[in-house]
């Protein structure tokens, strides 16, 4: 498994949880697969933590 499929493995990982502790249910019963990998990329692109970019995330949502 390449470094990057770890990584997104990570990310998503970290979201679910994420959005389990702020909305009480796991990220795909608010986001598309699709939409998480879009995010994944959009996070590679910021110089942020991937905690700090999901927490910005969720709360804009």
């Amino acid at each position: 498994m390449t470094q990057l499929n770890q990584n997104r493995i990570h990310f998503i990982e970290c979201l679910h949880a994420i959005f389990v502790n702020k909305k009480g249910y796991g990220a795909f019963a608010y986001i598309s697969p699709h939409d998480a990998v879009t995010l994944f990329e959009r996070y590679l692109n910021s110089n942020e933590s991937a905690d700090a970019f999901i927490e910005r995330y969720i709360n804009s949502i």
